[in-house]
């Protein structure tokens, strides 16, 4: 007797498949890969985002109101500066943003920038080509206060940390001219 061999449908081809695991390892697989797919998409989509500022209605009237720049013992060093350094470019009131920037990436770089950002020096002077020389304070009483003390100590170590360096007047006793020209030729 010839020993018949049996052909299998495709039918009994998947069922015997499935019986031994194959197919359902594979699809269990293939959903495994979808979820982990799904899940690192929906965490990149969820990045944490800035929270938006409210919108403010543009007023019917503006409610600003033009100042003075400087005070009047900042005009009387200001033209001084001015006339004792005739080659040279003061720029008065200047945001330390202005002129210095982060050494490199730094992982706080937000803080750090929004710290340069509130501050200003009273006095920038620089060459015509835009290159700091120096950064000018005129100290008053108003810098007694403590939150003013440690402000100072910011700009002084931010800007010796440049290479800028920072000349301080005391209101009290501005300096004449050649004073002014003294100071600044010893940068």
């Amino acid at each position: 007797m010839l020993a018949t061999r049996k052909t299998r449908t495709i039918p009994d081809t998947i069922g015997v498949l499935f019986a031994n695991g194959i197919v359902k390892m594979k699809m269990f697989l293939a959903l495994v890969v979808l979820v982990v797919v799904a899940v690192v998409f929906f965490l990149l989509k969820a990045k944490p985002k800035r929270p938006e500022l409210p919108k403010l209605e543009e007023p019917e009237v503006f409610p600003y109101t033009p100042k003075p720049v400087m005070t009047e013992p900042e005009q009387i060093l200001y033209f001084r500066l001015v006339e004792a350094l005739p080659d040279l470019v003061v720029l008065a009131q200047v945001q330390m943003s202005s002129f210095l920037k982060l050494k490199g990436r730094q992982a706080n770089w937000r803080a750090l920038s929004s710290r340069i950002r509130e501050k200003s020096c009273d006095f920038l002077v620089l060459r015509k080509d835009s290159s700091v020389i120096a950064a000018i304070e005129l100290q008053d009483a108003s810098h007694d206060a403590p939150d003013r003390q440690k402000s100072d100590e910011f700009k002084r170590n931010a800007l010796g940390a440049a290479g800028v360096k920072l000349v301080e007047f005391n209101v009290s006793a501005l300096p004449s001219a050649d004073e002014i020209r003294a100071q600044i030729s010893a940068t």
